[in-house]
């Protein structure tokens, strides 16, 4: 539990720095803290880890040959494996490239670095340790944005192609193609997510992702179709949240080419997210649209112009995301995070996970 507090209180401290869009040295070295921390856990992350490296350490031309893994993704592992067949080099270099990649693209695109740093780091580095694929291919669609916004479309499609090749749901993120200059009115929000929660609570959301699987020719997602469930209100409420504060800000962002995208690609997580109340496997597509989340959200906090109320929402933003940061931590896999432990230390964790260790 310790060592998770500590890097929970570097990311608080430099949450409540300035407010300047520059960075200092901290930022890169909670950036190095982070991936050191990732990069020498020892197998830490749920079973996928263990799929992810078994396959890693596999014969070579078994390597080649599996079909399960996008292409993109294969030739990144026999990249790797010119400089060493261990899981663990692997895991460390997964963990430099995907990091850096997602702190250099907050520091390109945030309005207030620390302030979407935190959000990221509560929301998303935990799940960093088990989505490997889904990392990389997040890092390289987000360098696409402001290829967007200045109307390059050949290197958006080449990114967003690169990563398609990593993971194939990153197809998801071509919707911003369309979505980067348009002004929707608010009737227009109001349609788009009521026709969303009638595809989430009916057997719509089944079939349309039954397409999606099968677009992609991905059978890992037609299992997933198979857990949904009853509806998931702490998503629901967040949702809630989010579009209300949309609504609110929505005239502000539209007063510029920029902020346009920005709101969009804001609506465009809201509304993937409601699609997914009902099966929370497939909350990990919201994940491509999850860098507008963290920009929107400083943006807002400069939006506000009264200082009383901009302290009052940085705190709700502090307490909200840092108790979604804990949560995460007791509950995924149940508790399976803990005790961490890195590949240099001898102590049995006894991890739920153990029993698929193939060495």
């Amino acid at each position: 539990m310790l060592p998770y507090l500590v890097i929970f209180l570097f990311a608080t401290f430099l949450f409540f720095q300035n407010n300047e869009k520059r960075v200092s040295v901290g930022f890169y070295i909670f950036l190095a803290v982070l991936i050191v921390f990732a990069g020498f856990r020892d197998m830490i992350g749920g079973y996928d880890v263990y799929v992810y490296s078994e396959i890693y350490e596999s014969p070579y031309e078994f390597l080649v040959l599996y079909d399960l893994f996008e292409p993109g993704f294969r030739f990144y592992y026999l990249f790797l494996r010119i400089f060493s067949d261990n899981r663990h080099f692997m895991l460390f270099m997964t963990s430099v490239i995907m990091m850096s990649l997602l702190f250099y693209n907050i520091k390109r695109n945030s309005p207030i670095v620390y302030f979407s740093i935190f959000v990221l780091f509560c929301k998303f580095y935990l799940m960093s340790f088990v989505y490997l694929r889904q990392g990389l291919a997040m890092g390289v669609l987000w360098l696409s944005i402001p290829y967007i916004y200045d109307k390059k479309y050949i290197k958006f499609f080449l990114l967003t192609l690169l990563g398609f090749f990593l993971h194939k749901s990153s197809i998801i993120f071509l919707p911003m193609f369309f979505l980067a200059n348009i002004k929707l009115k608010n009737l227009h929000l109001f349609l788009i997510a009521v026709v969303a929660l009638i595809i989430s609570l009916t057997p719509l959301s089944s079939l349309l992702l039954e397409n999606l699987a099968e677009s992609v020719d991905d059978s890992k997602v037609s299992i997933y179709i198979a857990k949904s469930g009853g509806v998931n209100f702490f998503y629901l409420l967040e949702a809630l949240l989010l579009i209300i504060l949309l609504l609110k800000f929505k005239t502000k962002f539209y007063e510029t080419k920029w902020g346009i995208l920005i709101l969009n690609g804001f609506f465009a997580y809201i509304i993937i997210s409601v699609i997914a109340l009902t099966n929370a496997s497939f909350v990990r597509f919201t994940w491509y649209y999850f860098i507008f989340l963290t920009i929107a959200l400083p943006y807002i906090y400069n939006f506000i112009e009264d200082k009383k109320s901009k302290n009052v929402f940085k705190l709700i933003v502090f307490i909200y995301f840092g108790m979604l940061y804990f949560r995460l931590l007791y509950l995924y896999d149940d508790g399976d995070f803990m005790p961490y432990k890195t590949i240099f230390d001898n102590v049995d964790r006894h991890g739920m996970w153990e029993h698929f260790e193939y060495r």
